[in-house]
């Protein structure tokens, strides 16, 4: 089998499922940057089955995912027939690179989504970073295109179908049927990038419409000291756990994603399996994928509250039924278990 180490900064359900699964196909060892994250619950780690080894970097914690140790340069010289870099803009990771290509190790640079590079200094960095890989696994056929931009035509680029679902959770999700409220349902984290203050003033605009904002826990507070005025067509629940939050997709009349700028998006996944209609903006790599070529009408505008709350009425006035059956059949091709298979492909015409 072929032995593989796969680079990342912290344990979340989904990847572990995926982790798991693709293990059974090879010998996977994950090396992560930390234990644990200050913004995320991982009480459930200790708990789950791995079916893959585990490496803790435990070094020098940087932010709230991420951490620095030199300890990388001996798990880097260990031997693999492949290493798959999941984070190639943290600052670890980039040395691991360095060392790789000084050694000439094969690596796969891994992005769940699109890469986002402007001709900018920031960006013109993060180019030159990627250009050195052997090859690259990508999240969908959208983020392809942008990343070839910037790699060149001779680098093998092989998309992925990113997903936090298996087949079966798909299956399940999508033979929900219940009728839907009027509310608006916003899920995000408070960060800049999440546009969680255009979906604010889109709230505020026309405050006949009910939002639920969900999911900003420990930052919960601080999102409404900024925020300072909260309507009160408007209520904040700081966090649901996945079956709350799966009742919430099935209840609401659509679910709405402000990205300003982020690489993809599960809520989309998520709620798409569930057949609820979507209203997201440009700005998200996932909704980029699923919507751009058969519902382009409900993509605003980035960081655009007038063009956000346009295509929520849209949505509002519109018989969403062709709508949710088409979100439930792109669902399938998004799956954990195709995400694993475009793994191994790659591995296949790497190795």
């Amino acid at each position: 089998m072929k032995k593989i180490l796969y680079l990342t900064n912290i344990e979340v359900p989904y990847r572990v499922e995926f982790f798991n699964l693709l293990g059974k196909q090879c010998d996977l060892t994950v090396m992560y940057e930390r234990r644990n994250s200050f913004n995320r619950d991982s009480s459930w780690a200790s708990s789950v089955n791995k079916e893959f080894k585990c490496l803790y970097l435990d070094g020098k914690k940087i932010g709230n995912e991420n951490s620095f140790s030199l300890k990388i340069i001996s798990i880097i010289g260990q031997k693999w027939d492949l290493v798959i870099v999941g984070c190639y803009n943290s600052f670890v990771q980039i040395l691991a690179m360095a060392m790789m290509k000084l050694k000439r190790i094969p690596y796969v640079i891994n992005l769940d989504g699109e890469p986002f590079l402007e001709k900018k200094i920031k960006t013109k960095i993060k180019a030159l970073v990627l250009k050195s890989a052997t090859a690259y696994l990508v999240a969908g056929e959208s983020a392809k295109k942008s990343l070839r931009k910037f790699v060149g035509k001779a680098k093998l680029i092989v998309p992925y179908y990113f997903s936090s679902l298996t087949t079966k959770e798909i299956e399940r999700n999508s033979s929900y049927s219940a009728s839907r409220n009027e509310c608006i349902l916003v899920v995000g984290q408070y960060f800049d990038y999440k546009g969680m203050d255009i979906a604010l003033s889109a709230a505020k605009k026309d405050q006949t419409l009910r939002y639920k904002f969900v999911g900003m826990g420990k930052r919960t507070d601080l999102f409404k000291k900024d925020m300072k005025d909260i309507p009160s067509n408007v209520e904040i629940i700081p966090f649901l756990n996945k079956k709350e939050l799966e009742y919430e997709y099935q209840q609401c009349s659509m679910v709405v994603l402000p990205s300003r700028q982020e690489c993809w998006g599960l809520v989309v996944n998520e709620a798409a399996s569930f057949g609820t209609p979507i209203v997201s903006t440009w700005g998200s790599g996932a909704a980029m994928e699923f919507l751009v070529k058969d519902y382009p009408q409900y993509l605003a505008i980035p960081g655009n509250a007038d063009s956000l709350l346009d295509c929520i009425k849209l949505c509002i006035n519109n018989d969403n039924k062709c709508y949710s059956d088409y979100l439930k059949k792109i669902s399938f091709e998004y799956t954990i278990e195709k995400s694993v298979d475009a793994h191994l492909k790659l591995f296949d015409k790497v190795c």
